[in-house]
């Protein structure tokens, strides 16, 4: 069956990083506090909490203080599919950057209510409608997130023109990267010059446009280096370079070392 059920060890070390999502991954902050960079963004929560962490996202690193407890559960995006969940209550609970919650005592322990379940399921060896059970129990479980989320009132960040520029910026590159490195097609979108467009990141989060662009790139690389079994080839592949050659070339520029050898030391540590 495609889930995993995550506790402190496989939350704080179990993981390499920068480490890319494969699973729909929960994680509930039950004391303590914990912090982590995703796709280029850091949030820190406080317990009680809950993150969601979708697929192809990269969890760049993950910290706790010393009072961290938490549990979580990975699921496959075929076991998500199967509930059937209408769009409107998916794009809810996972729209991209907002996944990350305060939850009330109250939604904790239904969290903890429904970890507990699945884990007493999930032993259950001889049960052959295990499977179904689980499925049902999540189902309820997201109509039940869905309902809460939907009465919190998210708050409206004031940004400056150029900041709301910038953000945009880095949403598309997030969207884009692994098909367009080229400075103009961003600044086409947003409608202004190369120039102006690196000089205003560089003032703004001190990076250019093309050191944004390539640390997406790269980053991604190297959480399938870490993370995945995917040869170099398969991920110059999905990166769309146009041979494993030039893919290596930009990684060592950017890396300093070629995709190899970072996933050798990798193993040396």
């Amino acid at each position: 069956m495609d889930i995993e059920l995550l506790e402190n060890e496989t939350i704080l070390s179990g993981l390499r990083f920068p480490h890319k999502i494969r699973k729909v991954t929960h994680i509930v902050v039950t004391s303590g506090r914990f912090s982590c960079i995703v796709d280029f963004r850091t949030y820190s929560l406080s317990a009680p909490a809950m993150a969601i962490f979708l697929p192809g996202q990269v969890v760049e690193s993950l910290e706790a203080d010393d009072e961290f407890a938490g549990f979580g559960m990975a699921v496959s995006s075929d076991f998500t599919d199967s509930m059937n969940l209408p769009v409107s209550l998916q794009e809810r609970l996972f729209i991209k950057h907002t996944q990350f919650y305060e939850i009330t005592g109250e939604v904790l322990e239904v969290l903890s209510s429904c970890y507990k379940q699945v884990s007493s399921i999930l032993k259950q060896d001889s049960n052959p409608y295990k499977e179904e059970i689980i499925r049902h129990l999540f189902s309820a479980h997201f109509y039940g997130l869905g309902y809460y989320f939907h009465g919190q009132q998210s708050q409206p960040t004031q940004m400056t023109p150029q900041q709301e520029l910038c953000e945009r910026f880095i949403d598309l590159v997030s969207d884009n990267f692994k098909e367009h490195r080229d400075i103009g097609f961003y600044a086409d979108k947003l409608c202004i010059t190369n120039k102006y467009l690196s000089t205003l990141l560089k003032q703004e989060t001190g990076m250019t446009a093309l050191e944004w662009i390539e640390r997406n790139v790269v980053l991604y690389a190297k959480s399938c280096l870490s993370s995945t079994s995917m040869t170099v080839q398969q991920i110059s592949d999905e990166l769309d370079f146009p041979s494993q050659s030039v893919f290596g070339k930009y990684f060592k520029r950017v890396e300093g070392v070629s995709p190899k050898a970072y996933r050798q030391s990798l193993s040396k540590d």
